[in-house]
């Protein structure tokens, strides 16, 4: 698996990514207002100076005349050296003085004659700026609108447009820098808690599975909550995986000592009775063994593994069925009568076969191998309103209230002393049932004989 990048740079990535996002959008409004402010500041001096030109026309006699203040053009002079041109006509589009063929003023503006008009145009090639304003001027002898424009070329204000976006682009870009080095700061600071967290794991013992107490930031305490959680939950499970190892090694222990010291006392017997007799306790005790042996073969098979069962819709009127006969030869051995009491001809679960099998198998055969001769064993199926049940009864000796709930771990035989058992069987079911989510109960009363049941949510 590709490894991830850090915190660190993943956070101050994105949030430079933002940040550069924000400032693209903010340039974009920085150049419309620039555009404006350059716009209302060239636009302002325009109009100055149309208005310049518009107070020195006036009538001589029955003619329009008009006395160009040089000084209302010469404010117009910049740096770039914009060059200017200004025309005066009247209402009938009839030529006073200045440049002729200045563009007309745009259709849309025509007869608003209460406030200066200012648009864009060609003019020679070059992009040029046009104020207008029209003013009324009469006398005796004549009255009469006229207009005068006042055009510039734009290279000043482009000049100024762009000064300020880059004036606007080196603040930001200023910005972006400043920000991008206190967010390092800030974020190598906020994950320092996880560095610490991550030396001190380092350090600990492998077998030391206490729960983290360093203090975390708020984001990072459900992830040491769950760390905990797991912990717990491992040390809960090497805890009982030593205390299983400690007694399956002390329950093996005991039949191969067995073994061991039969066979030696064979070896020496001095006749044949008495081999058969040792022979006899070997096989006894062989038998035991391999009991044992599968019984914790089993054990760990159903010990939970999500990674290797899978579960299928399996009929468990059938597996009952199967079992059942399976076992009737062995309860017959022993003078039990094992029977099935099911009125149903069929009933699909999710589950795993071969466990389930197991799980049956092993309540039936613990029921066989406690119960004394003349005992009834009666596996029942039937469905409620909810789940399905499965029943092991058996009209045995029983089992004590106090030991009802202990039968269920592992190496602990209650109050049967007698058979074959290990003490595995019904941790085994256990195993097998809750790993299904199932739930099994007993109930029992001595000398009453036992009922285990095994409840299937439908």
């Amino acid at each position: 698996m590709p490894k991830q990048p850090a915190i660190r740079k993943r956070l101050s990535l994105i949030l430079l990514a933002v940040l550069f996002v924000i400032s693209s959008l903010m340039l974009f409004e920085v150049r419309s207002s620039a555009r404006i402010a350059a716009n209302e500041a060239y636009d302002r001096v325009l109009f100055g100076s149309a208005l310049a030109i518009s107070e020195r026309v006036f009538i001589v006699g029955n003619e329009i005349d008009v006395d160009i203040p040089y000084v209302a053009l010469e404010m117009l002079a910049s740096d770039t050296q914009d060059r200017v041109f200004y025309q005066v006509e009247t209402d009938v589009n009839s030529f006073l003085t200045g440049y002729a063929d200045l563009p007309p003023v745009p259709g849309a503006f025509e007869n608003q004659f209460d406030t200066p008009i200012f648009y864009d145009a060609k003019y020679h090639g070059d992009d040029v700026r046009i104020g207008a304003i029209n003013r009324y001027v009469s006398s005796q002898q004549l009255s009469t609108r006229f207009t005068v424009k006042v055009a510039e070329t734009t290279d000043g204000r482009q000049a100024l447009i762009q000064k300020m976006i880059t004036d606007a682009i080196l603040r930001q870009f200023i910005l972006i820098i400043v920000a991008g080095a206190i967010m390092w700061i800030g974020i190598s600071w906020g994950v320092k808690p996880l560095a610490h967290l991550q030396g001190a794991l380092a350090r600990r013992n492998p077998e030391d599975l206490h729960p983290i107490e360093h203090r975390v930031p708020q984001e990072v305490q459900h992830l040491v909550d769950g760390i905990n959680d797991l912990m717990k939950r491992l040390s809960d499970s090497m805890a009982a995986m030593r205390r299983f190892t400690s007694n399956a090694a002390h329950q093996l222990r005991t039949p191969l000592a067995a073994i061991q010291t039969q066979t030696e006392l064979a070896l020496k017997a001095s006749s044949a009775d008495e081999l058969k007799q040792r022979l006899t306790y070997l096989d006894q005790s062989t038998r035991q063994s391999t009991r044992l042996v599968n019984q914790l073969l089993s054990l760990a098979k159903a010990t939970p593994d999500e990674n290797s069962v899978t579960f299928d819709q399996i009929d468990l009127v059938n597996e009952c069925k199967e079992i059942t006969k399976e076992l009737v030869p062995s309860a017959l051995s022993k003078g039990i009568d094992l029977g099935l009491d099911c009125t149903l001809n069929r009933l699909e679960i999710s589950g795993h076969a071969g466990l389930i099998q197991e799980a049956l198998k092993n309540l039936i055969e613990n029921a066989i191998s406690y119960g004394p001769e003349n005992t009834v064993v009666t596996v029942r199926i039937y469905k409620d309103d909810n789940s399905a049940k499965i029943e092991v009864e058996d009209t045995g000796t029983g089992i004590f209230p106090e030991l009802q709930e202990a039968i269920f771990e592992r190496f602990n035989r209650g109050n049967r002393s007698d058979g074959d058992g290990c003490g595995l069987g019904l941790p085994i079911v256990k195993e097998i049932v809750e790993r299904h989510g199932w739930q099994i109960s007993v109930s029992s009363q001595i000398s009453k004989g036992a009922k285990f049941t095994i409840s299937i949510p439908l």
